[in-house]
């Protein structure tokens, strides 16, 4: 980290002890921010984890609170009002290569296409949001190195969501949602309008839960409302991510095979 002084304070693992060592992925999105940053992106660098979802928000900042009533002793004048807090940035973190998560946060290895934009959510459209900057980088060493595994890993995750049903509903959903960009904030006060994209946007909902109680052999609903109450909608990006772990544990379990077959 680095103060407002220019000051750098480099915090360091005290015990050298790994608890876990298995195969690791890291699932973000473009909500993910701070503290969740931080950790993808000490594992990105250390080449620990693979990064899944979609680029991060980008605070790289740090903020403190500090009440404002210390201004005048409130014993004396207690029947002035308190005045609150003011929160202020006093600090921003770097990741140990010395780049900065602040405005461009992490780029995960592998994207998962989503209907969010860039051009809606990030530290970056915030008012006077710092910029980005780097510091030298931190003496470190890799525990490992994915990419080697990223192009096999691409591949197979590019094949699974191409025929994925769930994932073929998200390319539809972002192809209606870039269809209607330019009303998508335009409301209607026609009743009968409004009752009509409703009506619409309930169809296509049991439409597709229908189609997974088909494939599911379930019998199939007549209306939203005979959904059972514990029914849970399938997490796609969820899913596709074990998936990957799955194909991650699987390449690395043959590494050493054909380490071990070279070194012959």
């Amino acid at each position: 980290m680095r103060d407002n002084n220019g000051k750098v304070r480099e915090d360091s693992d005290t015990d050298g002890v790994v608890y876990y060592k298995g195969p690791l992925v890291v699932l973000v999105d473009r909500f993910s921010a701070s503290a969740s940053e931080i950790f993808a992106a000490a594992m990105q660098d250390y080449g620990r984890a693979l990064i899944v979802g979609e680029p991060t928000f980008g605070k790289g900042t740090v903020q403190q609170y500090r009440s404002l009533n210390r201004i005048y002793d409130q014993m004396l004048r207690p029947e002035w009002p308190a005045l609150g807090s003011v929160q202020y940035t006093i600090q921003k973190f770097y990741r140990v290569n010395g780049g900065s998560t602040q405005r461009k946060g992490v780029t995960p290895d592998i994207i998962m296409p989503t209907g969010n934009e860039e051009t809606e959510t990030g530290e970056k459209f915030e008012d006077n949001a710092l910029p980005w900057d780097s510091i030298d980088a931190a003496k470190y060493v890799k525990s490992d190195d994915l990419a080697p595994f990223g192009p096999e890993l691409l591949k197979e995750h590019n094949a699974r969501i191409a025929k994925d049903p769930e994932f073929q509903y998200i390319m539809k959903d972002i192809a209606r949602f870039n269809a209607m960009k330019d009303k998508r904030n335009i409301v209607s006060l026609n009743y009968a309008q409004r009752e009509k994209e409703n009506n619409e946007e309930d169809a296509l909902r049991l439409a597709r839960i229908n189609d997974r109680f088909k494939r599911e052999g379930k019998p199939l609903l007549k209306k939203l409302d005979d959904l059972p109450k514990d029914y849970q909608e399938p997490d796609p990006y969820l899913d596709e991510t074990v998936r990957i772990a799955l194909d991650l544990a699987h390449l690395e379990k043959e590494k050493p095979a054909e380490q071990a077959a070279a070194n012959k």
